[in-house]
């Protein structure tokens, strides 16, 4: 016991040569550990906003589809941006519904729905295709759907396509 009392009394220190060495080996050792933890919370974030973005996404095309059938149009008409959906009621009166991508967002009938709230924007290339199997007015055909929607994270640009068709 008295030899390692002694061993931690001793007075000997380290030379500059060694302290030099174990600062630049610590040195290495923490670059790299920050290096992996910075990494790991990029590629969290990067992870994170595009989830953000995929849901956005879905959620939009998902109103739409839902808007479509529960709307239940005899006859679609589209521009690039636009959808207009009309049916004719049992008393013979014309009712229309409009879905719009202007200014980044998408609006039914004007009023965006709480359904398409999102942070997200949607670019200027996203917008509707109509394919009539009739003439017009398009009593059935497919509407094929492109979103493009952007958001900015952190400075950087993350970018989603989303491209849908179905038939009515």
């Amino acid at each position: 016991m008295k030899r390692f009392a002694n061993l931690l009394r001793r007075e000997q220190g380290l030379t500059i040569i060694e302290l030099i060495a174990g600062i630049a080996l610590f040195s290495m050792i923490a670059g790299l550990i920050y290096g992996v933890l910075l990494f790991g919370v990029r590629s969290y974030n990067q992870v994170t906003v595009e989830n953000t973005l995929r849901d956005e996404g879905d959620l939009l095309m998902s109103a739409i589809i839902t808007e479509m059938y529960s709307f239940a149009p005899s006859a679609v008409s589209s521009t690039a941006t636009a959808l207009t959906l009309s049916r004719i009621e049992d008393d013979g009166s014309r009712v229309t519904e409009e879905i719009r991508i202007a200014d980044g967002k998408m609006t039914f009938n004007g009023v965006t729905d709480l359904r398409t709230d999102i942070t997200a924007d949607l670019i200027e290339d996203s917008g509707f295709t109509l394919t009539c199997s009739t003439g017009v007015p398009c009593e059935s055909g497919l509407i094929q759907i492109n979103l493009n929607l952007h958001k900015n994270y952190g400075g950087k640009l993350f970018r989603l396509s989303l491209e849908s068709t179905f038939g009515f």
